[in-house]
């Protein structure tokens, strides 16, 4: 079975950097023009099909199905170039949808997808926690309801958490596969 990895966290919490800095920085372009990041990891593949959350592309506040339909589109570019062999997506959430607006999070745009998502496929969810991130009670909380997740935490001059995603990536999930 397949894995998506859900990098998730508010805004500037260091989910784009450490998407880019996993994969060194290398990526395609997909037939949509989104940036179709590939790299093996101990002969697993993963994959990230653009470094923006799909709300952020769906570009209003919580649009569950726009966000639902943004995923399979991403889904099915992996599958297509995986060929019938397994991979590990990477998807980044946005916890809040713009800079303008940190207070709102979007919270059904991200449970909602994520029990969908759990229905297809086996899904890790990992929390950049920006320590001085606004709303981080309500953030934690929301957190919380998302069981198990792996929490790590992020500041503004330590935001890129790529080692950590390599680490997580072989110990809990290369391991179970």
């Amino acid at each position: 079975m397949n894995v998506i990895v859900i990098l998730c966290g508010g805004n500037s919490s260091g989910k784009t950097t450490t998407i880019k800095r996993f994969f060194k920085d290398k990526s395609s372009t997909t037939n949509n023009g989104r940036h179709f990041f590939e790299r093996m990891l101990d002969d697993n593949r993963v994959y990230a099909v653009s470094s923006r959350s799909p709300h952020e592309i769906v570009n209003c506040f919580c649009d569950v199905e726009g966000v639902n339909k943004d995923i399979e589109k991403r889904t099915d570019e992996c599958d297509k170039k995986a060929n019938g062999q397994r991979y590990i997506l990477i998807i980044p959430f946005t916890m809040s949808v713009s800079e303008a607006d940190r207070e709102k999070l979007n919270e059904d745009c991200i449970l909602r997808p994520i029990e969908t998502l759990k229905g297809r496929y086996n899904v890790f969810v990992i929390y950049l926690k920006k320590k001085n991130a606004k709303n981080l009670e309500q953030k934690n909380a929301l957190m919380k309801r998302i069981t198990p997740h792996k929490e790590i935490e992020t500041t503004r001059d330590d935001y890129d958490k790529s080692t950590e995603l390599e680490v997580y990536i072989r110990e809990k999930i290369i391991k179970t596969l």
